[in-house]
């Protein structure tokens, strides 16, 4: 595949995001933007050579389109997803999946019985401070993770059709998963809503094998933007700050020890331990675009997907039993 031809799915919010990408020469000299559909003409100027569409069909049945780019609201998902698979075109589709683990499913089988790549937008996958993280967390730096603690607030954007739940906290289930390894065997959650029908305040514990213990917390009416997680091991602890302008990174060599009790030595006593600060150097890449050339690259088989429709069809599981939790009162759901 020489060059990718891509048509935009939806204009509004986040879509824009994907079109300020694209200029008429096109995006890394691999792919090209074709098509921008949406049900209105998008504010914003489209690059030359781009044809806007009110008609999905139009899209779909152009047999140069090698791929779409879903950015459209989650309950349109599934059909617009399903009816890409069905044309033969590779799927980009912004988190999360869907709004029920069965559909997603189906997209998934689907995905495979088309073969075609579906890869879902788990955007944080592609943060260069995120990346650094796990690259310290391979090689043994922090030590076991023990705990991971998310905080997502902002005053707006609020959105009408997902929750708090599904619109922020997903990122956190994706991002837990994408550092720790592992799946997580148990959710419980609480959330409120006071703007409309949905939770605009939420808070979810997830637990993981090996006493792995992660929190998140969303709130979508809070007066200061804050983006910050905190990973906490065996030996050091990592701060990621995302809504910082340079020191996205600081890394604390602080912990807890037990150490025997020398006056009884089957007990032990907790001690801290105090080392040094290290705020280190990063690469100044945008998500966006790493995670659109990665899908580029999955088209041509020159790497292979790393968030594709079987990861997003897990965290719509993990969101869920959290609503299950939710509807029994907050308690613990196992997964």
């Amino acid at each position: 595949m020489t060059q990718v031809n891509v048509a935009l799915i939806g204009c509004g919010y986040w879509g824009k995001n994907y079109l300020n990408l694209f200029d008429g020469d096109g995006i890394f000299g691999k792919a090209k933007l074709k098509y921008v559909h949406d049900i209105k003409q998008p504010s914003k100027k489209l690059p030359r050579d781009v044809t806007f569409t009110p008609n999905l069909e139009e899209v779909l049945l152009d047999p140069e389109i090698n791929a779409v780019i879903i950015a459209t609201p989650t309950k349109s998902h599934f059909d617009i997803v399903s009816k890409a698979l069905n044309a033969g075109k590779h799927v980009l589709v912004e988190k999360p999946l869907t709004l029920n683990f069965e559909e997603s499913k189906k997209l998934n089988n689907l995905s495979k019985e088309k073969n075609k790549i579906l890869m879902v937008g788990h955007i944080f996958k592609y943060n260069a401070a995120l990346r650094e993280i796990k690259r310290r967390i391979d090689a043994g730096e922090i030590g076991q993770i023990k705990y991971l603690d998310a905080r997502r607030v902002a005053l707006g954007p609020v959105r009408q059709d997902a929750s708090a739940l599904w619109d922020l906290i997903s990122h956190e289930i994706y991002i837990f998963m994408y550092l720790t390894e592992k799946s997580p065997i148990s959710v419980s959650y609480s959330g409120e809503g006071y703007f409309n029908s949905v939770d605009d305040i939420v808070s979810v514990n997830i637990k993981f094998p090996g006493k792995v213990f992660a929190t998140a917390y969303a709130n979508w009416a809070h007066p200061v933007k804050e983006r910050k997680l905190v990973i906490g091991g065996t030996k050091k602890a990592i701060v990621f700050d995302d809504t910082h302008p340079s020191e996205k990174l600081t890394i604390y060599d602080r912990s807890i020890e037990y150490l025997p009790n020398p006056n009884n030595f089957s007990e032990f006593q907790a001690g801290t331990r105090e080392g040094d600060i290290l705020i280190p150097k990063l690469n100044n890449s945008q998500p966006l675009i790493v995670q659109l050339d990665h899908f580029i690259k999955c088209l041509d088989g020159e790497e292979k997907c790393i968030s594709d429709g079987e990861e997003g069809m897990q965290v719509v599981k993990i969101l869920e039993a959290a609503e299950k939790s939710k509807s029994m009162g907050g308690a613990e759901v196992k997964l």
